[in-house]
């Protein structure tokens, strides 16, 4: 019961609509999962703005506000120094990915989804233009044959991949079907939904499906906008993200059954030994424990991840 309760309270404080009033929970235990999952700044605007927050102890509303208030100044530092560089260069073609392209877009408020690490897709050739442009911009460390590299300054760390995934295979459709993203600039874009999706599905697949709740809420706001559900099974294949996008279905139909149609309608068809191989990871996935103790698993990772 105490397994219910908590997820039913860490739905309640992660619905962009909540309910009036919060499920009975461990709150000590639920503010250790919302900090852990990346959850606590969007629950601690829904407890100061809406009924939920009524009658809560002020301790357990300070613990979240302070999550609050630092995710607003660490997103807005980050938004803020990536625009600065873009800026730099113009017209450079970029894809922001995951949180940088998704605050704006998928969240309501700015605060409800940490960045984290900044991430963008360039091709090399733009990323040298990039560099050489922004002469602030240090190039830290290169990966994957000098395809992926981190950039710094004293304000930002960016990490800079010519693929879907970081040391993914290199390819034109994340670019090619890419959508404007004037606020970054008029070369910037984010990904289309579809691989938005992807991208999402292949990071919480390699951590074995064990990933930050957080990355589900995207994964849920990412299946109420209109996909192109052929398409995107045509490229989870090409890709081999199949096992990736059936498995990720799955866990965000358990944690938020709002979707639970719109998963079924993405979820690919998979073979018998596979589909097997990949419901045994989900079921761990779901254990409550992984809720509060946040960790991945090669073995499973290897699982959903096709070779």
């Amino acid at each position: 019961m105490a397994a219910v309760a908590l997820l039913d309270a860490l739905r309640a404080l992660t619905d962009f609509t909540p309910p009036r009033t919060l499920p009975d929970a461990d709150l000590s235990l639920l503010g250790d999962v919302l900090e852990a999952h990346g959850l606590a700044p969007l629950a601690s605007y829904q407890l100061e703005t809406t009924r939920l927050g009524a009658g809560l102890p002020d301790g357990f509303r300070e613990r979240l506000l302070g999550n609050y208030q630092g995710v607003v100044n660490d997103n807005v530092l980050k938004l803020v120094s990536l625009r600065n560089a873009l800026r730099e260069v113009p017209e450079l073609p970029v894809v922001l990915l995951d949180a940088a392209a998704y605050v704006d877009w998928l969240y309501p408020h700015m605060a409800f989804r940490p960045v984290g690490e900044v991430r963008v897709a360039m091709r090399p050739a733009d990323r040298e233009r990039l560099v050489a442009a922004v002469t602030a911009l240090r190039v830290e460390r290169t990966e994957h044959d000098g395809r992926t590299a981190v950039l710094a300054d004293e304000r930002i760390t960016l990490a800079v991949q010519d693929a879907l995934w970081s040391g993914g295979p290199a390819e034109g459709p994340l670019f090619e079907r890419s959508r404007p993203y004037r606020a970054f600039g008029p070369g910037a874009a984010r990904p289309s939904a579809e691989d938005a999706l992807l991208a999402t599905v292949v990071e919480q697949a390699a951590m074995g499906l064990f990933a930050p709740l957080i990355t589900f809420v995207d994964v849920r706001e990412l299946l109420r906008l209109e996909l192109d559900v052929a398409y995107l099974h045509a490229r989870a294949e090409a890709l081999r993200l199949s096992r990736a996008l059936f498995g990720a279905s799955l866990l965000v139909a358990h944690f938020y059954p709002e979707v639970a149609e719109a998963a079924a309608r993405v979820r690919p068809s998979l073979g018998l030994a596979e589909r097997l191989a990949v419901e045994r990871v989900v079921e761990a996935a779901k254990d409550p424990a992984r809720l509060r103790h946040l960790r991945g698993a090669d073995s499973a990772a290897r699982l959903v991840v096709a070779p």
